[in-house]
């Protein structure tokens, strides 16, 4: 199914009541910045901080992404 804006598929995907598998995230992590960028980050998959946050790079991976940069 297609969704003809990013909010839509956030509603649908926040209306899912599926039992999470244990070990699995509780939650998508969608990225955030604007929508031009030139670059684009994609981490692997939401750590324990990501998860818990809602936010991406926001854990230990990500502040070494950030001394990083």
């Amino acid at each position: 199914a297609g969704f003809a804006t990013l909010d839509a598929l956030y509603a649908a995907l926040a209306a899912q009541d599926v039992p999470r598998s244990p070990g699995f995230s509780d939650r998508v992590v969608f990225g955030e910045g604007p929508v031009g960028a030139r670059l684009m980050l994609v981490g692997e998959q939401p750590g324990e901080k990501e998860d818990e946050v809602g936010r991406p790079f926001v854990g230990p991976a990500g502040q070494l992404l950030d001394r990083c940069l």
